[in-house]
């Protein structure tokens, strides 16, 4: 069930027995010498179509910007405000919320929207009766990190092992992998703005050896985060 591939009549069939909607978002930003800008939207897209062939859960098209700012010093990065897109993303709640949609599970793709989220929840459940609100980040699947652990003996920080396996396994034909280059992650309490992350990230990519990415990683990595919105979309709300 993708709003892509229905009518308003068949979406109006759907509310009469079930209330819960999918919301993939992600980015348009910068993702190393050897990820595309795409990267942080096809990866929720592509896990919010398959869990609505398993589920039957209706599943919006992804919101293809987020909060990118810090990644501005890269050419090609086109970025919301915080207050934008959370403004985004408040209309699109609160127009789910006017049809009937009751569950909403927001699927992340992009770690810069993840406290403006968290401000929109707040917001959004305190004012819409009835409204049951998830955010899930798909890395952060409870499966997803033992894997990485196991196959890489790192985490992921941005444009490396396992996105970039993620990528290979969904879309093998736009990853540049000769071009992969990455720095290990450099976080201190100091915020990085634009500037400062392309100075901590030469590259742009940063975390574990992307070139150590695979495609079989990326589809066990997919199975996994599948599994744990699968396990939320069905859990009680």
């Amino acid at each position: 069930m993708l709003l892509t591939e229905v009518t308003w009549m068949e979406v109006e069939e759907y509310l009469r027995k079930d209330d819960r909607l999918i919301l993939p978002v992600g980015s348009c930003e910068q993702h190393g010498r050897h990820l595309t800008f795409a990267t942080d939207t096809e990866i929720p897209w592509a896990l919010a179509q398959r869990l609505a062939t398993r589920t039957g859960v209706m599943a919006a098209p992804p919101l293809a910007f987020g909060m990118s700012l810090h990644h501005m010093r890269f050419p090609g990065t086109l970025s919301f405000k915080p207050s934008t897109f959370v403004a985004a993303m408040t209309d699109l709640v609160e127009s789910a919320h006017q049809h009937g949609f009751r569950r909403v599970l927001v699927l992340n793709g992009h770690g810069g929207n993840i406290a403006p989220l968290q401000g929109l929840g707040s917001d959004v459940c305190n004012r819409l009766e009835g409204l049951r609100l998830k955010i899930g980040n798909w890395w952060e699947t409870p499966g997803v990190a033992p894997i990485e652990m196991a196959r890489f003996g790192g985490r992921e920080f941005h444009a490396s092992g396992v996105e970039t396996s993620v990528v290979l396994a969904l879309r093998p034909g736009v990853v540049r992998q000769a071009r992969a280059e990455f720095s290990p992650p450099a976080q201190t309490a100091l915020f990085p703005d634009a500037g400062e992350f392309r100075k901590r990230y030469p590259h742009g990519a940063a975390g574990v050896d992307p070139r150590k990415a695979t495609a079989a990683i990326g589809e066990e990595v997919l199975a996994a985060a599948e599994e744990g919105f699968l396990a939320e979309l069905e859990s009680g709300w």
